[in-house]
């Protein structure tokens, strides 16, 4: 606020100069009455007034801005009154800054911070409503949810909330009648009987999880068996020796009675020898099971001492004994004190509905519906193929083959001459009759000298060729010379004729005489023939070197050039013009060293576009093939 101080009106009486104790006027004092300094009450200069407020507002509050505690200001300088509003939390000189808290300075740092020189003033309140309400709130009961008072007096049933127990300390704890159950210091379970469980679904993922049950590579067929030793039940293999029940053969060769043995086996009785016998068998409920064989050359035996009932018959009836013929075998088990027969007899002839009539090798049975027996009897095979015969190969058939036999097998092919043994007969030739009429082959008549040439028969007889006008001119009969060869005539007009070329060196210009194994056959101008000669393999050159100064390469000699470098200075590589190397042509190079090899192509060529390519690592190499105007990497 500016205040302006206008001049008192005209009569009115004059305001003095303001002092400590006269209330007054306070002037500025002119540039002159300043310098004199010598009047506090006149002299007030600007500065002089500034002091003066400062001095009386010593100790008041001075807003700095804002404030970030986790990247704070430098405060060692600020003083009494500085406040600073916090727009980042963090910590700063051990107290905790929220955004909006105020940090008041109260009292000159002086160079140093020193926290207690720091005051905190908290305006922020985590809480901002209590039980949903605000302002001065007044709780209830019923505005904290869960809790309840407990009553002090009544029965325990009229209480509500939840009572604090005491600690399992203070309990009957263990595992007898009526204790409470405590879990042990690792939250399990004391052993306790947990029949009484519900709900309780016992999964076992493998058989190897049980705690008794070790499980070691099973393979087939195992089985569990408990070991006493380990105390475990383990996989393993069921030996013979371990089985409780067995087999027992009991052989007889004449009339006997079998002797009572275990109900808890499998009887075999074997019974063999000469003429017939009987065996009387102990009483049913003596007998697990039990199988009757029969050998040897007797006419039969009679097996009684049990009640026999087919397989499927009714619960009462049955024989009481049952006679077997040799070969004949028959397995039986008891129910009921009843031997029932489950296998009848193993020869064919004595089941009742086949009938085997004096059997040859390879027959088989076959049904008669007439008879309704099953009867042995041949059976006719039905082949649709050669081939599906065993013994008959017929692969690669082809026409007018024939079947011949190798030794082990019959086998398809053709008969040659000398295979065919006996003289063929040939017919003679008929002298009258028409010619449809004869066989064989006709004889010719010799040739008549006389008549018509169309009346003759048989063949002329021509004249010599010294007879004929013979050369090789127009018109002249062509004879062969002593070496059964044609003259040098023109054959341009023969026809079906191939030439045969035995060898190159036969043809008029290729001389291939003696060649050595691997030629080729390569142009001679000088002689303009085609020459046998040994192949020209190209392998590149390769120079091996350590320079100190800049290489210019040579033209090359082949089609492939290496160079390894072991430079003992930075030097520069001048390649040969891309069009004397001619294209396809290549320059490997390989610096083994750490200077830099540069490599620069002729004149304005290039090396991927670039005007010179550098192998500054040691043991890098590059590959360059040329098109025969620039210069590639491959």
């Amino acid at each position: 606020m500016s205040v302006l101080f206008l001049p008192p009106p005209a009569g009115a009486a004059s305001i003095p100069d303001a002092s400590e104790t006269v209330k007054g006027k306070i002037r500025i004092a002119t540039s002159a009455e300043a310098t004199a300094g010598t009047d506090d009450l006149t002299s007030m200069t600007p500065a002089k007034v500034k002091s003066v407020v400062d001095a009386a507002v010593a100790g008041g509050v001075t807003y700095k801005g804002t404030f970030d505690a986790a990247a704070p200001l430098d405060l060692s300088n600020a003083v009494q009154g500085d406040l600073y509003i916090i727009d980042g939390a963090g910590t700063y000189q051990g107290k905790t800054w929220a955004v909006g808290d105020h940090l008041l300075v109260n009292a000159d740092m002086g160079g140093t911070v020193d926290p207690a020189k720091i005051d905190k003033i908290d305006s922020t309140d985590s809480v901002t409503s209590v039980a949903g309400r605000t302002g001065a709130v007044v709780l209830s009961t019923a505005d904290i949810s869960g809790l309840a008072t407990v009553a002090t007096t009544g029965a325990y049933s009229d209480l509500s909330g939840t009572p604090t127990l005491g600690t399992a300390a203070a309990l009957d704890v263990g595992t007898g009648a009526n204790n409470v159950v405590q879990l042990n210091g690792s939250a399990q379970l004391p052993a306790v009987d947990g029949s009484l469980l519900t709900n309780v679904s016992a999964t076992v993922a493998a058989l190897d999880d049980i705690g008794d049950v070790t499980i070691t590579t099973p393979a087939n067929t195992q089985v569990i068996k408990y070991n006493s030793t380990s105390g475990d039940w383990e996989n393993g293999a069921v030996a013979y020796s371990e089985l409780t029940d067995s087999v027992v053969v009991q052989s007889f060769s004449a009339t006997a009675t079998a002797s009572a043995i275990s109900s808890n086996a499998l009887h075999v009785f074997s019974m063999g020898g000469s003429g017939g016998f009987t065996v009387t068998l102990p009483a049913a409920t003596a007998l697990n099971g039990f199988a009757l064989f029969v050998n040897g050359t007797f006419s039969d035996v009679t097996v009684t001492g049990v009640n026999f009932r087919p397989h499927g018959a009714a619960t009462s009836g049955g024989t009481s004994s049952i006679t077997l013929k040799s070969g004949e075998r028959r397995l039986y088990w008891v129910y009921l004190a009843t031997i029932y027969l489950e296998v009848n007899s193993t020869l064919l002839g004595n089941n009742g509905d086949v009938t085997i009539t004096s059997p040859s090798n390879g027959e088989a049975l076959i049904y008669n519906s007439t008879s309704g027996d099953w009867e042995n009897g041949t059976v006719s095979a039905s082949v649709a193929a050669l081939d599906d015969i065993g013994d008959v190969d017929t692969t690669g058939v082809s026409t007018n083959n024939v079947l011949k036999y190798d030794g082990a097998n019959w086998v398809d092919g053709s008969v040659a001459y000398s295979e065919v043994t006996g003289t063929p007969t040939l017919a003679t030739v008929a002298t009258t009759g028409a010619y449809s009429d004869l066989s064989g082959t006709p004889s010719l008549a010799t040739v008549a000298t006389t008549g018509a040439y169309s009346d003759l028969t048989g063949t002329p007889t021509l004249g010599t060729a010294a007879a004929l006008d013979v050369g090789t001119s127009a018109n002249n009969v062509v004879q062969l010379n002593g070496s059964a060869q044609l003259p040098a005539v023109d054959g341009s007009q023969l026809t079906g004729i191939s030439a045969t070329v035995a060898a190159l060196n036969d043809i008029g210009d290729v001389s291939a005489a003696a060649p050595n194994n691997g030629d080729v056959i390569a142009y001679n101008s000088t002689t303009g023939d085609w020459e046998a000669a040994a192949q020209g393999v190209s392998v590149p050159s390769v120079t091996v070197s350590s320079p100190s100064a800049d290489q210019t390469l040579s033209a090359p000699s082949g089609i492939e050039e290496a160079y390894i470098y072991t430079p003992s200075t930075d030097i520069t590589v001048n390649l040969v013009a891309a069009a004397t190397c001619g294209s396809g042509f290549k320059y490997q190079i390989k610096n083994r060293s750490t200077n830099t090899i540069t490599i620069d192509p002729n004149g304005s060529e290039t090396i991927d576009g670039s005007s010179t390519f550098d192998i500054s690592a040691q043991e890098a190499s590059v590959t360059l093939i040329t098109d025969g105007s620039n210069w590639f990497i491959i």
